[in-house]
């Protein structure tokens, strides 16, 4: 299905998701696709358990032969949305090659008013999203009504090059707890470490990290239904295939303790998600585990720490700094 408009040349296509997969190998670095919640690892994995009744809505811009952006939708309700669900992406986005961003969003606007939608529901995005420096700017020009309501904040630090610089960057207060911590899940038994990134070992590894999520609260043991857990089984799978997957999990005599699911994408480490045992409470576990992440990113030369969303205290006391997000609904008068 293509639409000529605004620009000569210049169509919109839906397309399948193993395009995108494509599209993302050749563009990936040039194009900034560096939103984990849109890279086609995260959108397949979402797609494969929770697409329902949805109907997908992957369009692509092109210019001649050469593909300008990506727009991961999906219909439903009558409304275009991200491809996701909030409960289990923080953010959504466009993904554009630089320098033909305002020609993308005009080509989706025209687009979505050719083919009859009138609404969109984009939750939650960045400011510095594509989505509300570009996207948003654009359809207020074009007449459309648009809605930019404040969600919960997103917290993220960039990170030092030492260990030791990273720690002089807390408060005094802080610094000290977070030696205390150290020093008190070290003497609670023999403390140990390992990173699970590659396939092989993801199967396993997944088995510990659900069993620990379910483990540390009665409010985690609900949320991880069966489907869930059949994502987050599907997502380890997909992410370690391109070198996103980072698990690491921390032992006490051998015995798992706690795990922190995390994404590592264009020197990034994301902080998607923990388990701990809750016989290791006592020691906080399970924010020992999610300090030895942020040590592990900083050795491994990441450059940002990304807690993703929720304004969670702790996440202010490692050195979190807010980042808004957004709801942003688009309607066509």
């Amino acid at each position: 299905m293509k639409r000529s408009g605004w620009t000569t040349g210049v169509t919109v296509n839906r397309v399948t998701i193993a395009k995108l997969f494509a599209l993302w190998s050749e563009y990936g670095d040039s194009w900034q696709w560096n939103n984990p919640f849109s890279t086609p690892p995260w959108l397949k994995s979402w797609w494969d358990h929770f697409a329902d009744n949805s109907e997908l809505l992957l369009l692509l811009v092109t210019e001649g032969k050469r593909p300008l952006g990506v727009a991961p939708l999906m219909l439903k309700d009558g409304i275009a949305r991200f491809i996701g669900s909030i409960d289990l992406c923080d953010t959504g986005d466009f993904i554009a090659a630089p320098g033909s961003r305002d020609i993308f969003c005009r080509k989706i606007l025209h687009f979505l008013e050719a083919e009859g939608l009138r609404s969109l529901c984009l939750e939650q995005v960045r400011p510095d999203s594509l989505v509300y420096g570009n996207f948003i700017p654009i359809a207020r020009a074009a007449g459309w009504q648009v809605s930019v309501i404040p969600q919960a904040c997103s917290l993220q630090m960039d990170l030092p090059a030492t260990w030791e610089e990273y720690l002089l960057r807390l408060s005094n207060k802080q610094r000290h707890e977070v030696r205390r911590k150290l020093r008190r899940a070290n003497e609670a038994g023999v403390l140990g470490q390992f990173v699970v990134k590659t396939a092989p070992e993801t199967v396993e590894a997944i088995d510990s990290f659900v069993d620990l999520f379910r483990q540390s609260r009665g409010d985690k043991m609900e949320f991880m239904t069966n489907a869930r857990e059949g994502f987050f089984r599907s997502l380890a799978a997909e992410l370690s295939q391109f070198g996103m997957l980072y698990l690491l999990f921390l032992t006490i005599n051998d015995e798992p303790a706690a795990a922190g699911f995390c994404i590592e994408i264009d020197k990034t480490t994301y902080l998607y998600n923990n388990g701990y045992d809750p016989r290791f409470r006592a020691i906080s576990v399970g924010l020992v585990s999610k300090i030895s992440t942020i040590r592990s990113s900083i050795e491994a030369g990441q450059m940002v720490y990304d807690f993703l969303g929720g304004a969670e205290r702790y996440k202010y006391q490692l050195g979190g700094k807010e980042i808004p997000l957004m709801k942003c609904i688009v309607e066509r008068g």
